[in-house]
């Protein structure tokens, strides 16, 4: 299989790149996989109706700079692709401090990634969903979710992710800030098993907390600022 690495345009220097994949018989036909590569977007749905409208292929596949495509998801891929009746979401198998996490918020994430262009667009700054206008199935095999992060990086994310997400959120309340991130860490680690996940489902569940606090103060700020 070739890959064919081509800038859609080129602002200085790049921020968004397109891979195409050129695929042999037993391969993906068809099929534009599209990657985002810039750290700091800041609208992650605009980025990829941008890209969407460039590509060339009927069928787009988005996946992130550090997910993998399997074998058996290729498979996967190669079977539907003849049914234009649908779009496709894709189960992910969640890898944080190099253990796989069976429970907790990560391991019941489905994202609809598959899609036919013409079909949907993609909504939200930041955590953006694609709004299908087909029906979506569910795919059989996984997209690894491999994060090569230390925790000083991790949190980098999180402060960049939930600046956007203050910017989204209309109104600050008191109640959510003093609520939803600890009720975030107990239905993660407890209620969502995460604690069977050992350290990294702690860390994990602590993460997605602080982000929800960190969301909120930002708000908070925001609008004394305003």
């Amino acid at each position: 299989m070739k890959v064919s690495l081509k800038p859609l345009f080129l602002p200085q220097p790049p921020l968004l790149i397109i891979l195409t994949i050129l695929s042999s018989s037993n391969m993906i036909k068809n099929l534009t996989i599209i990657t985002l590569k810039q750290p700091q977007i800041t609208d992650f749905a605009k980025a990829r109706n941008l890209l969407m409208t460039k590509a060339k292929t009927d069928w787009l596949l988005f996946i992130d700079t550090d997910e993998i495509l399997t074998p058996a998801l290729k498979k996967d891929i190669n079977q539907v692709l003849k049914n234009k009746n649908y779009n496709y979401q894709l189960k992910r198998q969640d890898w944080f401090l190099n253990k796989k996490l069976n429970f907790g918020e990560t391991s019941t994430v489905r994202l609809t990634r598959l899609i036919q262009k013409g079909t949907g667009q993609w909504q939200g700054r930041v955590h953006e969903v694609f709004q299908s206008n087909l029906p979506v199935k569910t795919l059989k095999h996984p997209l690894i979710h491999q994060r090569h992060l230390t925790i000083n990086q991790f949190i980098d994310k999180l402060n960049h992710y939930s600046s956007l997400r203050a910017a989204e959120v209309k109104n600050f309340s008191l109640f959510q800030l003093l609520f939803y991130p600890p009720a975030k860490f107990i239905q993660n680690y407890l209620f969502r098993l995460g604690f069977l996940d050992g350290l990294p489902g702690l860390a994990m569940a602590f993460m997605m907390s602080l982000h929800s606090l960190m969301v909120r103060v930002k708000l908070y700020e925001l609008q004394k600022a305003s």
